[in-house]
């Protein structure tokens, strides 16, 4: 029994030794690395370089319109602001110089015309005269037509820039917004004196009950303080004291009444002069939008009325002119039929020398008489493309000269062409080094969140300056803009961001898993035991957000960002000296 009672104790010492072996040897078994905190995974991806700055946006291509031909100025159909057409008639100068001018130039030509055909020494000579008077005949017809042509359009024009439509706010129709944006501004007008004058009487409505309730229980209290003071006074007698209080009661309460009947005077008084005064600004905004809708359809009558006057004196001058070039024909041809008569009694002068002569004094006149044409055609200024009118430097009545108006401008109307924008900065010169003409560009603008436009660089400044604010050096680069959204305007904030170089489907990593010491750029490889070994790589373009590798690891392998390493994910914000991610030299 005892060696029975021995040997189980030995077995439960020896469990008991084993347990505590395990035990300790799990201790003391050496541990595994543990994960890194932050890793990256090699990937293909595109790598692309920019770099940034701010800047601002500017109208592009500003066109300059000038009256060529001097005159007083007869018409101005548009004002700054207004949209308008390609061909748009905008203004006009007096024609009668100019037609007279035109005149006298066609009559010369059909003298040096008839000249040449009296004095020509042979029926070759004379049927010559006879093709050139043709000729001219058929060019001095086609400009009558093009007058006429130009004119009818000057007449759709002026006739579309009005309707019914623009008198109703909600209409979008409306051909023309300027119009329409005017009367919109009077009837809102008209709106907003209209809540006026209801929140006036309807103020002063509520008021009035407020000071009659107030008149109605003050003289409830005063009857009923009147009725007790009576009974106080018989009870007590007139010379007791309760009398005396009660009698004061009276007295209060009787001023308590005239208080709140004066209240009531003086408001109604104030009340009723406010919604005059309301009545008065709705009846003044009213008139308003009556006189904008009647000066806006004026102003159209009178574009239309100036451009029927127009049509109806190109017509008349198309009908005389038709008929006096007819006319400079037969008279050709009849000189040509006197000189075939004739040739048989030719002298044996010098006609070769006369034909000359005759020559210069047909091409003199020619010319003369499409400068008359040209300077007629320029006494109306048309819009060259479509666009919006920026500046108005002329007035009715004025003089202009040519090129120059009576103010002193040299535009006489300045047009900025629909969706003509560049975006201009000055970029840090370490950044200015990258870029070239053509560079892809993103314009972003601060102002309108969300907004952007995407463009390319045209110019690069030569010559760099010093910026004002950070004495830095910089070069301006403006970058054109293929659309804009609405709303943007010259002057406006703009951020620039070129794309100096972008490389596609190319084996790339976070910047802030790369250490580079001297010459020699590595990676820390992770391992399945979550330890990792540092491996040597070759780095290609440097990017904004990824570095290109072009070997060294594999697409695939996880590295390791070592802890503190900087943010590989952070973008550039542009404008900083040196700021710029570095590229390879352009090919």
């Amino acid at each position: 029994m005892k060696r029975r009672r021995l040997w189980v104790n030995l077995a439960l010492l020896l469990a008991i030794a084993l347990v505590i072996a395990a035990i300790a040897g799990i201790a003391l078994r050496p541990k595994g690395a543990s994960a890194p905190a932050r890793t990256a995974t090699v990937s293909i991806a595109s790598v692309t370089a920019t770099v940034t700055a701010s800047g601002s946006v500017k109208s592009a291509g500003d066109i300059d319109l000038s009256f060529t031909t001097p005159g007083i100025i007869t018409s101005i159909s548009v004002a700054a602001g207004d949209l308008v057409k390609q061909g748009q008639v905008l203004a006009t100068t007096d024609q009668t110089t100019a037609t007279q001018q035109l005149a006298a130039a066609q009559a010369t030509l059909s003298q040096a015309l008839s000249s040449a055909s009296t004095s020509g020494a042979s029926a070759a000579n004379a049927g010559a005269q006879l093709t050139l008077t043709i000729q001219a005949a058929a060019a001095s017809n086609d400009s009558l037509k093009a007058s006429v042509l130009q004119a009818r359009s000057n007449l759709a024009a002026a006739e579309s820039l009005w309707g019914d439509s623009c008198v109703n706010p909600d209409d979008p129709t409306c051909p023309n917004p300027s119009a329409a944006e005017t009367i919109r501004s009077a009837q809102n007008g008209v709106k907003s004196a209209q809540l006026n004058y209801d929140s006036a009487v309807t103020v002063a409505a509520s008021a009035a009950t407020a000071y009659d309730i107030a008149i109605n229980q003050a003289a409830e209290t005063l009857t009923q303080t009147k009725a007790t003071g009576s009974t106080t006074c018989t009870t007590y007698g007139s010379s007791s004291v309760n009398c005396a209080t009660a009698t004061g009661t009276t007295l209060s309460a009787q001023h308590a009444y005239d208080l709140a009947v004066n209240a009531r005077t003086q408001g109604k008084q104030a009340d009723n002069q406010t919604v005059e005064k309301s009545a008065m600004a709705l009846s003044t905004a009213q008139v308003t939008l009556r006189k904008a809708i009647a000066d806006q359809t004026k102003l159209s009558s009178d574009s239309v009325r100036t451009a029927k006057q127009a049509l109806t004196n190109a017509l008349s001058a198309k009908e005389k002119g038709q008929i006096a070039n007819a006319q400079s024909v037969q008279n050709a041809r009849n000189a040509l039929a006197n000189a075939q008569a004739a040739v048989s009694n030719l002298g044996s002068g010098d006609t070769a020398n006369a034909s000359t002569v005759t020559q210069a004094a047909i091409d003199s006149a020619t010319a003369a008489v499409a400068v008359a044409q040209r300077a007629l055609t320029d006494t109306t200024l048309v819009a060259a493309v479509a666009g919006t009118i920026g500046e108005l430097n002329i007035t009715v009545g004025e003089i202009s000269t040519s090129g120059v108006t009576p103010s002193g401008n040299s535009a006489a109307i300045t047009l900025i062409p629909t969706g003509a924008f560049t975006a201009a900065a000055d970029f840090a010169e370490t950044d200015a080094a990258q870029v070239t003409e053509g560079d892809p560009a993103t314009v972003y603008f601060p102002a309108m969140s969300g907004q952007s436009a995407t463009g390319v660089v045209t110019s690069v400044d030569p010559m760099a300056t010093t910026s004002t604010s950070s004495n830095l050096v910089v070069f301006n680069i403006t970058v054109s803009m293929n659309s804009v959204p609405a709303g943007v305007q010259p002057g406006m904030s703009a951020s620039i961001s070129v794309t100096t170089e972008e490389l596609n489907e190319v084996l790339a990593i976070p910047q802030s898993a790369i250490a580079t010491v001297g010459d020699v750029t590595t990676v820390e490889v992770l391992q399945p035991d979550n330890t990792s070994i540092t491996t040597n790589v070759t780095v290609g373009l440097k990017g904004d957000a990824l570095t290109e590798i072009t070997s060294g690891v594999q697409e695939g392998q996880v590295l390791v960002i070592p802890t503190g390493g900087s943010g590989a994910s952070q973008f550039p914000t542009g404008g900083v000296p040196g700021g710029g991610p570095m590229r390879r030299p352009r090919s």
